[in-house]
């Protein structure tokens, strides 16, 4: 009996914990003021002090519930003297408040901890050589949070704060956190703190420190409203890499802050780090590995960069919603690409994520299966799904709008949740409301459904100046089929002199009749691949002999005589052909992919179309299986 009560009472603070889940929510974090030493590189220990700053928000609260990982809580204070009581069990930290904390009033708890922190393989709070430095979110952790790492805190998508570091590190080091640098304080053992302070609220997971030998490559952007301080911390050794690295870095400012607003954090901050890259705001942690004085992963400081508006000025709702963050990053690689060079170099980038999402996303390779983008599993938060397919439907996105109503409506969205959180359907009502256009068919096709439409040209009427085209819709990996939806068709003449045009049709199929400037020749389904539909064209002039690859249709033509240049489109459809009208022995038809083939072709040209064998082609497919139709001049 006695010892029944001993349980008791140590579980009391978690059965107050429980009991006050539904009648007091937990409060408003307001600030966090970490005081952290790293001082102890062959340990690995940490000791930290975190002052926490909450408002009650709409009844009085009596606990406050944080959380903290692997570190071990010494004490914690109510205000600046009183002790408090605390339960510590796992990740969770439950502190009893020596009175109930009425609605709107403030109230500050300090704890003491320390320990080594937790790190994964990616994520957390590491040590490498005489460098330590936090990345805010795990691969392996779920939800993937982790600021818990290495201070306490109420560690979500949605709660934000802002944030005031204080870090004592050895003088021969500097501490690199988000916010602007405020002091750097020298003590008399050989340390001195680095206090950074934040203006813009963030949670916890972009909250960031790295410690190290730096050296700083400091600049200025002129941003649209501010100079904005530019601060490329890195090794001694990689100070003379970083321009070259970075030569792109102001025009690629320029490009974000005409598309989506101005900057909305203190400062342009990379710090090079061992692992990385993780867009903690205003100081993203860099891979050292990839400041090299090449422009080889300029992609990829531009995909962290665009995290400070996508992830950072607005966090997805949760770790479900990670295309919020993710994809729309992985979309701005095409963006910078195509605003920095040409509409032809981004393409090259987009062909290959959109092979990537149509062959591998749902094999072992990828996903494993086909997923919707909203509340994806947590297993593939960070996964093809949400980083590849996100991105592409967001192309898809600006185009089915066009960019004259989705700029000016993505703007409002960022506008609309900034320093917030949103959802799916907050992104979809915004965009709505802000373009004219009810986004809800679309997203119900893109967003909330798995796998990817497919929509071809079922026939085509052509009379003089005129043309009928019937589209058709199917699907690859769903058997939903989407309305509203919005497709180009590209019209061409013997001259190969393009015009398009868009239609909508609702449902399986649609027809639209086209008014056109000349006699067409060929019609041709998205011509400048502007839909992440389950389609790879590919086209090509030919006008000599010989053997010619379409890159990622797994087709190549063998020519055996051009007496003039013909125009060639091959399109891996990577949905199943119609049957055979007359089956015929031996003649077996793909069940998951067939080739359609258009042309304006000159009389004298004779080819042969061969399926390109790959591994992952069943051994039956070949070129006995390609549905084809050429379309003569």
């Amino acid at each position: 009996m006695i010892r029944f009560l001993l349980i008791a009472l140590t579980l009391l603070p978690v059965l107050l914990y429980a009991g006050n889940m539904v009648k007091n929510p937990n409060p408003n974090i307001t600030h966090y003021e970490i005081r952290l030493n790293v001082l102890d590189f062959s340990s690995k220990v940490i000791y930290g002090e975190t002052t926490v700053t909450f408002t009650a928000s709409t009844s009085a609260i009596d606990t406050l519930r944080l959380e903290l990982r692997q570190l071990t809580v010494d004490s914690v204070f109510w205000g600046t003297q009183q002790p408090a009581s605390f339960n510590h069990q796992g990740d969770h930290l439950h502190i009893i408040l020596p009175g109930p904390l009425p609605p709107g009033d403030t109230a500050t708890i300090t704890v003491f901890y320390h320990g080594v922190p937790y790190s994964e393989g990616w994520g957390g709070f590491h040590f490498s050589g005489q460098n330590a430095f936090n990345l805010g979110v795990g691969f392996t952790s779920y939800p993937p949070n982790l600021g818990k790492a290495w201070f306490p805190c109420v560690d979500n998508f949605f709660d934000r704060a802002l944030f005031d570091y204080h870090i004592r590190v050895s003088e021969d080091k500097k501490a690199i956190c988000g916010g602007l640098l405020q002091s750097v304080s020298p003590h008399d053992d050989g340390t001195h703190t680095f206090h950074w302070k934040t203006a813009y609220t963030i949670p916890t997971y972009l909250a960031s420190v790295a410690i190290g030998d730096y050296v700083v490559v400091a600049d200025t952007f002129a941003g649209m409203e501010r100079d904005i301080p530019i601060t490329i911390y890195v090794r001694p050794a990689d100070a003379g890499k970083v321009a070259g690295s970075f030569a792109n870095l102001h025009s690629i400012m320029a490009i974000f802050e005409n598309r989506f607003g101005p900057y909305p954090f203190e400062r342009i901050g990379y710090t090079g780090t061992a692992l990385g890259a993780m867009e903690h705001a205003g100081n993203v942690a860099y891979p050292s590995g990839s400041i090299d004085n090449t422009l080889n992963f300029e992609w990829l400081y531009t995909h962290e960069i665009a995290h400070m508006w996508f992830g950072n000025k607005v966090t997805c709702a949760g770790p479900g919603e990670m295309w919020l963050n993710e994809g729309w990053a992985v979309w701005t690689e095409l963006l910078f690409r195509e605003e920095l060079y040409d509409r032809e170099t981004a393409l090259v980038t987009q062909r290959s994520k959109h092979q990537e999402v149509l062959r591998y996303l749902h094999t072992p390779q990828g996903d494993g299966a086909y997923y919707a983008l909203y509340n994806i599993p947590p297993a593939h938060v960070y996964g093809k799904t949400v980083y590849q397919k996100g991105g592409l439907v967001v192309h898809t996105l600006r185009h089915y709008l066009g960019d004259d109503l989705f700029f000016p409506a993505v703007q409002a969205y960022l506008d609309t949740f900034a320093y917030h959180y949103a959802s799916s359907y907050d992104l979809r009502d915004v965009l709505s409301q802000h373009s004219g256009v009810d986004l809800t068919a679309f997203f119900d096709s893109w967003v909330f459904e798995p796998g990817s439409p497919h929509y071809s040209i079922d026939s085509a009427v052509f009379m003089n100046q005129e043309a009928e085209v019937f589209v058709r819709q199917r699907g690859k990996g769903r058997n939903f089929i989407g309305d509203a939806n919005i497709v180009e068709i590209t019209f061409m003449d013997a001259n190969r002199q393009p015009f398009s045009d868009t239609m909508m049709f609702d449902g399986q199929t649609g027809s639209k009749i086209f008014q056109l400037p000349f006699e067409p020749a060929i019609a041709m389904m998205d011509f400048y691949e502007k839909i992440a539909d389950a389609a790879t064209p590919r086209t090509r002039l030919i006008s000599e002999t010989g053997t010619f690859d379409f890159t990622d249709t797994f087709s190549r033509l063998l020519v055996a005589s051009a007496d003039d240049t013909a125009f060639v489109r091959i399109t891996h459809n990577w949905v199943p052909p119609d049957p055979l009208k007359n089956p015929q022995p031996g003649l077996i038809l793909s069940p998951y992919r067939h080739w359609h083939v258009d042309g304006i072709i000159p009389e004298g040209f004779n080819s042969d179309i061969h399926s390109v064998s790959y591994t992952h082609l069943r051994a039956h497919e070949t070129v006995l299986d390609l549905v084809c139709r050429l379309l003569l001049e």
